[in-house]
């Protein structure tokens, strides 16, 4: 009995309450953040630390409550509308961030310094991939969406919290971040040089996943030339999420049907390391406990609902491979040279960096090759658990995938090694404009 009193005072003390930590916006002069401890209440700042000649970032933050409520819907509001005024004055690169599990909008949390500098690699390739185009003006924003991934402080609790916090993530991807995304969205459809990429990890992707999933399953009814429009966003990631194989069911169900052309682009792409054993064995665990009672058809259907969405093979349709000893210096142009040779077919291989993507269907397998819905197998020595998800190889590997999705043309030397060879740098230039005209025409108003 007093056991169990102490341990109810610990948990209890540890509590992480709710709270709101942003809670001021400037739509001028904005504080400029050079680490994790400045502009500690801005719900929009510059992050300093740009190369010479590339727009600083801006990185603004929305917060949720428990209940998946706006903690802050006025200031909301103010941020919405200074991206769309922003958004009248030029294209902008919108980049947005859900994290996860142990984590939330604290300053001092390791993710917003992390995603703080994943917007400045990003800048520094989008002004690469933009320069001398219609684009080059583009200005690269951050949204960070902040919610109460971490509950609790002290072990055991801390990690006793899985179970609760997955509870949470899925609530919270409700009515508020699908509100967010829309209006961001809104706000993207603007401007045809305009971007929007949303990422989430963990109980992130979770969230992220909880908030899109109808949205992306109504868009695969409307086809336009064999394409699937990407009306959600230009680019959904999803790094080690925490959500089950079930849920993704439907989308790769109607995927496996389609004819999908060369040039598809992705629209989700998720991600999960062979040894995070949070998604690998936690989950399944409290997954067969929390549907020990639950109606299942077959042993498919069953494994489908215990198992995270990263670790059901059947479902998988990549690889992240290491790619050691190929060169790491080559320029973006290079990198996205590979990339459309890849997307045409030419190859199931692309090597960025020290990471390849590689598809795991064989050559033969027709339609299936340009499925835009990803599910990747990450190798352990590229992200190594749950967490590690910031290391050099894999952030490198996200801001060349994203920037590689919109690059122009191709550069006039040799692609680096690994890359295909078969195609001149005229040819394998994107048709862009096209694959725009019919992404846009398919998407609804």
């Amino acid at each position: 009995m007093v056991l169990v009193l102490a341990l109810t005072i610990l948990g209890t003390v540890s509590c992480v309450p709710g709270k709101t930590y942003r809670t001021q916006l400037k739509t001028a002069d904005y504080c400029v953040a050079r680490d994790m401890r400045d502009c500690p209440r801005d719900a929009l700042h510059l992050v300093a630390g740009a190369p010479q000649g590339v727009s600083s970032p801006l990185l603004g933050f929305v917060e949720f409550d428990d209940q998946g409520y706006l903690r802050e819907p006025v200031l909301k509001d103010q941020l919405v509308r200074h991206l769309g005024s922003l958004a009248a004055t030029r294209p902008l690169l919108i980049v947005v961030f859900t994290h996860g599990w142990k984590h939330n909008a604290d300053p001092a949390d390791g993710n917003v310094a992390a995603f703080s500098q994943l917007l400045l690699d990003l800048a520094a390739a989008d002004a690469e991939g933009c320069a001398n185009t219609p684009c080059q003006s583009r200005q690269v924003v951050g949204v960070y969406l902040g919610w109460r991934g971490l509950s609790n402080r002290l072990e055991p609790f801390k990690t006793l919290s899985f179970w609760d916090r997955k509870g949470r993530a899925h609530r919270v991807g409700g009515d508020g971040v699908t509100e967010v995304l829309a209006e961001l969205a809104k706000i993207n459809a603007r401007d045809r040089e305009s971007r929007l990429v949303i990422m989430g990890h963990s109980f992130g992707g979770a969230v992220v996943y909880n908030a899109v999933n109808q949205m992306l399953i109504r868009d695969t009814a409307f086809l336009n030339r064999d394409r699937v429009a990407r009306n959600v966003a230009d680019l959904i990631v999803l790094v080690n999420p925490a959500f089950e194989a079930a849920r993704f069911n439907a989308i790769q169900r109607k995927a496996s049907g389609f004819t999908f052309v060369p040039k598809q682009k992705p629209i989700l792409a998720i991600f999960t390391s062979e040894a995070d054993t949070a998604t690998k064995r936690a989950f399944p665990a409290g997954r067969a406990l929390s549907t020990l009672f639950s109606e299942h058809r077959d042993a498919r259907q069953r494994s489908q609902n215990i198992r995270a969405i990263g670790h059901y093979a059947p479902f998988q349709t990549h690889t992240l491979t290491e790619n050691k000893g190929t060169a790491t210096t080559a320029s973006l142009g290079e990198f996205a040279c590979a990339w459309q040779a890849y997307s045409r077919g030419d190859t199931d291989h692309w090597a960025a960096g020290p990471v390849a993507l590689n598809r795991m269907a064989p050559p033969d397998s027709g339609s299936r090759r340009f499925n835009p819905y990803l599910v990747v197998r990450v190798e352990k020595g590229i992200i190594s658990g749950h967490n590690d998800i910031w290391g050099e190889a894999f952030s490198d590997f996200v801001y060349r995938f994203v920037a590689v999705q919109d690059y122009r043309t191709c550069p006039s030397a040799s692609p680096m090694e690994d890359a295909p060879t078969e195609t001149s740098p005229t040819d394998a230039a994107p048709t862009e404009t096209t694959e725009v005209a019919d992404e846009r025409s398919a998407r609804q108003p």
